[in-house]
């Protein structure tokens, strides 16, 4: 089972590249078009799309941040019951989490989907696009979270406990620091 998880190590390392890079673009996007409405405001004029564009960029860079955190083991998570326990029980009791983290995912895939879905003939005030393109963040963020969930699940199986992967920049720090 090890190898397995090796492998699905690597198809999250590709994941979670595809993900950071698109949320250093959206970020970039939504400060250009934050400032950009800033400085023109002082100027007494505005861009018609800016406010909208940047509340629903924020909903794509708060969802795939959310989906990026979770790979990470950095969601905030009540431990103190699981933390009691010791051995097999714990084991079961983060195998248990797992699943019903999974379930309540696919709740949320399914009723973002459709979501996204009733969304579709709808468009944006200023700019004529799709309300979907932006939705389309929750299902998109909630099938990510399932797949390193789904890791997690694995390697609790295999080795009691999640893997706690670092960040980029976390093995330098600790490098300094010892």
């Amino acid at each position: 089972m090890e190898k397995q998880i090796r492998v699905l190590h690597k198809i999250g390392d590709g994941i979670n590249l595809l993900s950071r890079g698109a949320l250093g673009l959206m970020s970039l996007a939504l400060c250009i078009a934050v400032i950009g409405q800033l400085i023109l405001r002082w100027f007494g004029t505005s861009l018609s799309w800016a406010s909208e564009f940047s509340c629903y960029i924020f909903v794509w860079t708060t969802m795939l941040g959310s989906a990026v955190a979770s790979r990470h083991l950095l969601h905030i998570g009540v431990d103190m019951i699981v933390n009691c326990f010791h051995g097999p029980i714990k084991k079961f009791l983060l195998i248990l989490a797992n699943l019903i983290l999974l379930a309540a995912l696919f709740l949320f895939i399914t009723a973002s989907g459709q979501y996204t879905i009733t969304q579709m003939s709808h468009s944006m005030t200023s700019m004529k696009i799709s309300l979907a393109w932006f939705y389309c963040s929750l299902p998109i963020s909630g099938i990510i979270m399932v797949y390193y969930t789904f890791v997690q699940l694995l390697e609790t199986i295999c080795y009691g406990e999640a893997v706690k992967l670092p960040l980029p920049g976390d093995e330098e720090e600790k490098g300094e620091h010892s």
